[in-house]
């Protein structure tokens, strides 16, 4: 039997500090023994000191060690218009009062702030890292051209204050490949942030269904180019787009990211667990899923087949390890 991080965003769930134990306490039940902490990943939600302690005796309680802390980039994107989900990475939200990316300086420290945040949650809980979303504005660089070194020196003078923030705590900010943003814009940042900042600072979280999602022909593309820096996992299926689903582009894609329990989906987990295995990522891995769930026990069901599939993925991954 292996250890097993299960994201607690795997439905529906109120971040009131009874969900909180009563979810942590399914998962200890059903077995999981790590969770990844993705309560508030979104919006600007910052947490006191006292409920970073009540989130510690929680995992005390329950006796469950954390894999990673879903971090926040500020306000959330994915907006509803005229009834659709639409995510609105295409130009900079100009509404964020907390962004590390921000041209405003009181707002892009905000933004540091927030981070610093989720970095000292990580740090007394026990994790190791922090997962960062980082949407690139990239219309705003095709119709502003300067806004675009105007951004990244925004976001490098936030991480460069970050960096030495982590170091001393042992906390490391890994980026995560999104949907919804063209490949050449990902690729760009994250070559551009991994020659800029060490493995001991920075490093790479892949998410599977959003590779296949934004990379169909080959959804190897991110785990294969950015395997050197792999720390955190979100492990996660997905079908290919279903255009139908919305008339906007991001609408569709947005909705087409189902989080669907490894080998339910198109990603190749053959070829995942050998770069897994090729990389310095350390075990346990990381699911990141999503499964209905209106009872109790369809809730149990869906945890023991995420556990079970994730205890699968690791015996390939240390077969490919040897």
């Amino acid at each position: 039997m292996f250890e097993i991080a299960l994201a607690t965003d795997y439905g529906m769930c109120q971040n009131s500090p009874e969900n909180m134990d009563q979810q942590l306490g399914k998962l200890a039940q059903e077995g999981v023994t790590h969770v990844h902490w993705a309560y508030d990943w979104d919006y600007e939600y910052l947490y006191s000191q006292w409920e970073m302690i009540q989130i510690k005796e929680l995992l005390d309680k329950h006796n469950l060690k954390v894999k990673g802390v879903h971090a926040t980039e500020g306000n959330t994107r994915c907006r509803v218009i005229d009834g659709n989900p639409v995510f609105l990475n295409r130009i900079r939200m100009v509404d964020n009062r907390k962004d590390i990316t921000s041209p405003h300086e009181y707002n892009r420290l905000a933004g540091v702030e927030l981070v610093k945040n989720r970095i000292d949650l990580a740090y007394l809980i026990g994790a190791d890292e922090i997962v960062l979303h980082l949407v690139v504005p990239y219309e705003d660089f095709e119709s502003i051209p300067e806004s675009k070194e105007t951004w990244y020196a925004q976001a490098f003078k936030s991480f460069d204050e970050l960096k030495p923030y982590c170091l001393a705590k042992g906390v490391r900010i890994a980026v995560e490949n999104m949907i919804c943003t063209p490949v050449n814009y990902q690729f760009e940042k994250l070559d551009r942030l991994f020659e800029r900042y060490s493995p001991d600072f920075m490093g790479f979280c892949c998410d599977t269904g959003h590779a296949a999602l934004v990379c169909p022909d080959d959804t190897l593309t991110f785990i294969n180019r950015y395997k050197h820096r792999l720390i955190a996992l979100h492990m996660d299926d997905n079908h290919l787009i279903d255009w139908a689903r919305s008339s906007d582009q991001d609408g569709a894609i947005q909705k087409s990211d189902l989080h669907l329990i490894p080998f339910d989906g198109a990603c190749d987990w053959d070829g995942i667990c050998k770069a897994i295995a090729d990389s310095p990522y350390e075990l346990p891995l990381t699911l990141e899923v999503a499964f209905p769930h209106s009872t109790t026990e369809e809730e149990a069901e869906g945890i023991r087949k995420a556990k079970a599939v994730g205890e699968r993925l690791t015996n390939m991954v240390l077969g490919y390890r040897q």
